[in-house]
């Protein structure tokens, strides 16, 4: 049988969300509590209008609407340790005192600020503190997410940047000006480059493989009374006749350096005789009047009903004579002529005092200017007359032709000489044959093949390709620029988006560390009313402990989130 003392110890157990309920039922508020409380609510709006909130710093953070029984009392007590000469000859408080303690005895008349304080921690349990948690939960996601594409963009960044790195490294480029040193390497790459093809073209191996194949063409494909065909004739000619190896770029490409490179010194030529000859006055002018064209009027007649006009028949000896007439007629008026000509004035003189000419128009800078024209021809003709004809693309197709032609025949004659189907036959074919085609053995034939192909690799790479495109033309050299460029932009791109991404990460950190105190600051107070209707409750009923229950503790026991 438990005791007084045991029943006295067992706590009270109430679930926050029902805390209202349980007061109005055990009669511990009145049932009108929410109507009071909106009248001391009212009273608070009129009263914190007139708060002299230059007392205490703690009045700014104040909000009207969020103030309740316990920001309601702290109010009073600072007001009362600041104001304590606010009492009337009664003892009581005047002033701004006086109103705030009339709103704390209000809360406190019939427990109403209980009612108060378990509206306040429903409110703050189910919606004011969760909804805290997800923004700080939200905002810390956009941070993690940031961090992650930060990473990426760098990650890219420095992908870009190696990418140009190693594009520059493989042109051999340093990447300060691309344009003029893709130029400058091809310029400089080159030579080398045909010079290693030329030693392979006119290497021991390759000159037997001309021969080989020659002998061979000549031993089965001629007639005893002919002679054979020259095969492989540029292969012959560039061996026998050894290109210029000197490289420089082409006309289109030259004029656009040019112009890139110096753009500040471009001449302007434009100043042409229509420019100059605007402001002259030549004093001409075309009114018809004023002209005697010495024409006289023609009568059509009719006469002919063919069309041809009037006619008359007339003598032969007659048209002789007035032929003869008419000679020395002519020869007259040609010599009164030439003494006319002679007696006219051509002194034709142009003065215009008005005429400026912007720029140096004198004979001796237009004969300079015609030099400059014909220098520029002459040394545009003498570069390409020095540029290597292994530049030029019919050259270099029709050496590879050849050197294809005696690939082709190494291959077929490697594969015959190894095929142990016909190695009999060709063992007296050959012993049939000129010692050339004898002396070649299998190995010696492969040795021809690997030469062969080693100078139609050369000739074909890539990067040779690259470089001579480079020189020869402008709109690849732009492609290639543009190439480069764009991957030495993207990184500048991306490091500008990072830029953007901090501005970010700063606005999120700001909205971060505005929500933290809001959320602490709700955990803080819902921790101060819990304890308060608990101290309260455990008064009234004798000091018997008095628990509030529910998801309160578990919101409460998680604090800030981190």
């Amino acid at each position: 049988m438990p005791t007084q003392d045991d029943i006295q110890n067992l706590p009270i157990d109430i679930a926050f969300s029902r805390l209202g309920e349980w007061l109005v039922d055990r009669k511990r508020i009145p049932g009108d509590w929410i109507k009071r409380l909106n009248g001391v609510r009212a009273q608070i709006s009129s009263a914190f209008a007139s708060l002299p909130k230059d007392v205490d710093p703690y009045f700014h953070s104040l909000d009207a609407q969020g103030i309740g029984y316990m920001e309601a009392k702290k109010i009073y007590d600072i007001l009362l340790r600041t104001t304590p000469e606010s009492r009337n000859i009664f003892g009581r408080l005047s002033g701004a005192a006086g109103v705030w303690e009339g709103i704390v005895q209000a809360f406190e008349k019939d427990h109403i600020y209980l009612g108060e304080a378990a509206l306040s921690m429903a409110q703050n349990v189910n919606y004011e503190i969760p909804y805290l948690k997800k923004q700080v939960q939200k905002v810390q996601q956009q941070l993690g997410e940031l961090d992650r594409k930060e990473a990426d963009i760098k990650r890219s960044a420095a992908s870009s940047a190696a990418k140009y790195a190693e594009a520059c490294q493989e042109l051999g480029l340093v990447g300060n000006n691309v344009r003029l040193e893709l130029l400058e390497s091809a310029s400089k790459s080159l030579p080398g480059t045909f010079s290693t093809i030329m030693d392979v073209i006119s290497g021991e191996s390759v000159s037997q493989a001309i021969e080989y194949y020659s002998t061979f063409v000549k031993d089965l494909h001629t007639e005893k009374d002919r002679t054979s065909n020259t095969v492989v004739p540029n292969l012959r000619n560039i061996i026998e006749n050894p290109p210029s190896l000197s490289v420089s770029e082409g006309s289109d490409v030259l004029v656009s350096t040019n112009v890139v490179s110096n753009p500040s010194e471009r001449v302007d030529m434009g100043v042409t005789v229509d420019s100059v000859a605007i402001g002259i006055d030549w004093d001409i002018t075309l009114d018809s009047s004023q002209i005697d064209w010495d024409i006289g009027s023609v009568e059509e007649t009719d006469d002919a009903a063919n069309g041809l006009g009037p006619y008359e028949m007339v003598n032969a000896s007659d048209l002789l004579q007035d032929s003869s007439t008419d000679e020395n007629q002519l020869v007259q008026n040609e010599g009164l002529a030439d003494a006319g000509i002679s007696e006219i004035s051509w002194d034709v003189s142009v003065e215009n005092p008005q005429l400026e000419v912007e720029g140096d128009c004198s004979p001796h800078n237009a004969v300079n200017a015609h030099d400059f024209g014909i220098y520029a021809s002459m040394e545009a003709r003498e570069i390409t007359e020095r540029r290597s004809p292994l530049l030029e693309t019919e050259y270099r197709n029709k050496i590879l032709d050849d050197l294809f032609e005696v690939k082709a025949f190494l291959n077929q004659r490697l594969l015959e000489l190894k095929n142990e189907e016909t190695l009999s036959l060709q063992h007296q074919v050959q012993a049939l044959a000129p010692f050339v085609l004898q002396q070649y053995s299998s190995e010696a034939i492969q040795n021809m093949l690997s030469d062969v192909s080693l100078a139609i690799s050369l000739l074909t790479n890539k990067k040779t390709r690259d470089l001579i495109m480079t020189l020869n033309s402008n709109r690849f050299l732009d492609r290639l620029v543009q190439t480069l460029e764009e991957k030495k932009h993207h990184e500048v791109k991306l490091k500008n988006g990072l830029i953007e991404l901090s501005a970010k990460r700063m606005e999120l950190q700001n909205s971060l560390a505005s929500s933290w105190p809001k959320q602490e600051a709700a955990l803080n107070k819902t921790k101060e009313l819990k304890r308060l209707c608990e101290t309260t409750l455990s008064t009234m009923f004798n000091g018997r402990p008095v628990n509030i229950i529910g998801e309160i503790n578990s919101l409460l026991s998680s604090g800030v989130t981190t």
